[in-house]
C-alpha cells in the first residue's frame, strides 16, 4: 500500500508537472507584450535556418532566447518561416510573430529598372540595394556570362534586362535578380517577335533589341515611338546611316559632356551611327516593351527625319524639309 501511494504521488507530481509546463508554455505562446513605438524591424535573411531566425529575433529583444523558440517551432509543427524584411508593431504575441513569419508578412523590397538605364548604373543600384548580397557579384565585363546569356557571342548584357520592379528579400544575391529580370525580358522579347510585323529590316530578335534601345534612348514619349521607330526602320531598308544622337553619346561615355558638339559625331566608334550604316553592335540601353513594342510594329510611313523641341515632334521624308523644319523649330 505504501509502495502504491509513492506511485500515486509521483503521478500527480508528474501530472502538476506537465499543467504547469502547459500553461507556461500557453503563456509563453499567447501572451501579448507591447513593443517601442516605433516598432521593430527584423530582416530574415534568405536561406536562414530557424537558428538563424531565432538569433535574428533574440538580437531584437522579440523571444526570451533562440532555445526557446526552436522548442516551440518544434511544437508548433516545424513550419517554414519565409526570408523577408519584417516590422512588428502594437502589441504581439509569440503565436503571432509566428503566424506571420510563416506566411511571408514582410515589406517589400524591391529592385527597380527604369526604361533608358544602362547596364553600367543598373550595377550601380544594385550596389546602393538595401539588403541585397552582392559579395561574388561579377564585374560589368564579366556579367554577361554569369547571367547565362542565351547565346555567347553577345559582346555584353546591355539591353537584356527588362526594365520593372524585382521583389527580393534580405540577403538574396544580386545575380539572381538580375537572372530574373533576364529570363523575363528573353521570354517577352521571343513572345513580340514572333508576332513582329512582316518586312522588317531586322533578321534577329537581337536587331530588334538594339533598335528598340536606341528608340528608347531618343526619349520620346510613348505615342511618338512608332513613329521614330518608323523613321530608323525606313533608313535601315535604303542602308542610311542612323544618325542618333544617343549611340554616339553611349561611344563617348564618360568623356561626354553636354551638349553633343560637332567634333562628337567623328568620335570613332562602332557606336557612332553617324560614321557606321546599319546598327551597332549591342543595345544601349535596357527598352521597354513599348519600345520593343514600336520596333516590331512600326508607324506606316516614308519618313525619314524627325526633330523634337520640347514635346513637339515634326517628321519629314525630304532633307530640304527637314532643314526648313530645324530652321522653323529649333533655331
Amino acid at each position: 500500500m505504501r509502495t502504491f501511494s509513492w506511485i500515486r504521488r509521483l503521478f500527480f507530481l508528474f501530472l502538476l508537472g506537465a499543467l504547469l509546463a502547459t500553461a507556461a508554455l500557453m503563456a509563453l505562446l499567447y501572451h501579448r507584450f507591447s513593443l517601442p513605438a516605433t516598432g521593430v524591424q527584423v530582416p530574415i535573411y534568405w536561406g536562414s535556418g530557424v537558428n538563424g531566425v531565432a538569433q535574428a529575433l533574440a538580437r531584437q529583444h522579440l523571444i526570451p532566447s533562440p532555445l526557446c523558440f526552436r522548442l516551440l517551432w518544434v511544437l508548433e509543427g516545424r513550419p517554414v518561416l519565409q526570408a523577408g524584411l519584417y516590422r512588428f508593431q502594437g502589441q504581439i504575441s509569440l503565436r503571432e510573430i509566428f503566424r506571420v513569419l510563416e506566411a511571408g508578412h514582410s515589406e517589400p523590397l524591391y529592385l527597380t529598372i527604369v526604361p533608358g538605364v544602362t547596364i553600367a548604373q543598373i550595377v550601380q543600384r544594385v550596389e546602393r540595394a538595401p539588403y541585397l548580397d552582392t559579395r561574388n557579384f561579377p564585374a560589368p565585363g564579366q556579367l554577361a556570362r554569369a547571367l547565362g546569356q542565351p547565346a555567347a557571342s553577345y559582346a555584353n548584357a546591355e539591353g537584356w534586362l527588362l526594365p520593372q520592379s524585382y521583389a527580393y528579400v534580405p540577403g538574396e544575391p544580386a545575380l539572381l535578380v538580375l537572372q530574373r529580370a533576364m529570363a523575363t525580358m528573353n521570354i517577352q522579347l521571343q513572345e513580340l517577335w514572333r508576332h513582329r510585323a512582316a518586312g522588317l529590316p531586322l533578321r534577329t530578335p537581337y536587331q530588334a533589341l538594339i533598335l528598340a534601345s536606341i528608340v528608347q534612348k531618343e526619349g520620346a514619349p510613348l505615342q511618338q515611338q512608332q513613329k521614330i521607330a518608323a523613321v530608323f526602320v525606313n533608313r535601315l531598308r535604303l542602308g542610311m546611316p542612323l544618325q542618333s544622337d544617343p549611340t554616339v553619346i553611349y561611344a563617348l561615355g564618360k568623356g561626354y559632356h553636354p551638349p553633343l558638339k560637332p567634333k562628337d559625331l567623328q568620335v570613332r566608334s562602332p557606336y557612332n551611327t553617324y560614321l557606321h550604316r546599319g546598327l551597332p553592335p549591342t543595345p544601349i540601353a535596357m527598352p521597354s516593351l513599348q519600345a520593343l513594342q514600336a520596333v516590331l510594329h512600326p508607324a506606316k510611313s516614308q519618313d525619314l527625319f524627325f526633330i523634337a523641341k520640347g514635346e513637339e515632334y515634326h517628321y519629314s521624308r525630304q532633307y530640304a524639309q527637314h532643314q526648313q523644319q530645324i530652321n522653323q523649330y529649333l533655331q
